[in-house]
């Protein structure tokens, strides 16, 4: 009998060390289970975070350094091209014909009046700089306004 006793005492051990394990594995699948989920949420949240940021960003007028270069480039062209025109006023004010050339566009209709001084800027290249084949784009409507400003 008390090999039957010590028997059952081996297998209740063996049962309960089996319960131990299942415990201890189980335990360890739901802590697995915890970290990938906590992993997931705080990659989500880091993906829902930038989605934000750049839609709140974007909404707000701030910029990045490309659309700042993009501006700043815009920007500089449109100085350049006043520039220019006001050389071009400058270049025309010099002529010793410029008195005559204001007469003579004073005299004409407002509609031919700005054709006329836009085929004269063009013509004698009042608008294109030192060393350039053409003129910058803008710089001879620019001058001519600041022509027919003269001429006013």
């Amino acid at each position: 009998m008390t090999a039957t006793v010590e028997s059952d005492a081996d297998r209740k051990r063996s049962s309960e060390a089996r319960d131990a394990e299942r415990r201890q594995s189980e335990q360890k699948r739901f802590h697995r289970e915890a970290l990938v989920r906590r992993i997931k949420d705080i990659a989500w949240s880091s993906v829902i975070a930038s989605v934000v940021t750049i839609i709140v960003v974007t909404s707000l007028g701030w910029l990045t350094t490309q659309a700042v270069v993009e501006r700043a480039r815009e920007q500089g062209a449109t100085q350049l091209v006043a520039l220019r025109a006001s050389i071009c006023s400058v270049k025309f004010q010099q002529r010793p014909d410029a008195s005559a050339k204001i007469a003579e566009f004073k005299a004409l209709s407002y509609g031919a009046r700005d054709t006329a001084i836009k085929t004269f800027v063009a013509d004698e290249k009042l608008a294109t700089m030192l060393g350039e084949e053409a003129p910058a784009p803008g710089a001879v409507n620019k001058c001519a306004d600041a022509i027919g400003d003269l001429s006013r």
